[in-house]
């Protein structure tokens, strides 16, 4: 049986998915994990195109992360995508954007696709080929089966398309190497930053003090 999901993985990964705008990356929003709450009575689970449920991640969460990778990693290979899918699993793990993908996603200047192109994103169809060749990807990671390429990164941006807009510099937490995959570079903060974060996240002061010491609001507004 895990053979024969790793070659569907495989195959999947080699199909592709049709762009439909360039991705232009993101900064980071940090918003208190302990003071959020999710709703989860009379929550669909998450079931997979073949009709396998996923452990952990109801519909909408599975629905959120499709429209996301479809939007966000337009244009971008088939690892690109899913490192944009671990991206926001990292951030549930690690707490700070949110309990669970919608909320991630959505929250404000972080995916820029939920900002300028969302009513084109909520009328993407299931039955669009595009919905479903990302589909396969983000079923495979949120099942599971597919590692984190970017070894637990929470952060990325197209660093070309960031330095147009800011005159040729990048935010503070992009001045380091990071890992580039397709037109993407994918950051984890150092361990500092993750233990001030964690730390901060449970005190009344979360929010101001992880906010001011990532910069949350380096980035220009997009327009």
């Amino acid at each position: 049986m895990r053979i024969r999901l790793l070659t569907t993985l495989a195959l999947l990964l080699l199909s592709g998915a049709p762009p439909l705008h360039a991705s232009l990356g993101h900064a980071p929003q940090c918003l208190p994990l302990a003071s959020q709450e999710t709703e989860t009575v009379d929550a669909k689970p998450s079931l997979t195109a073949d009709g396998r449920v996923i452990p952990n991640f109801d519909a909408e969460d599975r629905d959120y992360m499709i429209r996301t990778i479809a939007f966000e990693s337009a244009g971008e290979p088939e690892e690109g995508k899913v490192a944009v899918a671990h991206v926001i699993l990292n951030r549930i793990k690690y707490g700070g954007w949110g309990d669970t993908i919608k909320d991630v996603v959505t929250s404000p200047w972080q995916f820029e696709p939920w900002m300028t192109k969302r009513e084109e994103m909520e009328k993407l169809s299931p039955n669009d080929p595009s919905y479903k060749d990302t589909a396969q990807i983000a079923d495979a990671v949120l099942a599971g089966q597919v590692p984190d390429p970017t070894a637990g990164a929470m952060y990325f941006l197209n660093p070309t398309v960031v330095r147009e807009r800011r005159g040729g510099s990048l935010p503070s937490w992009a001045q380091g190497e990071g890992q580039p995959i397709g037109n993407h570079t994918f950051y984890r903060p150092d361990e500092g930053v993750m233990l001030e974060r964690a730390a901060l996240s449970t005190g009344p002061l979360a929010t101001s003090l992880s906010c001011t010491r990532l910069e949350a609001g380096a980035a220009p507004p997009v327009g």
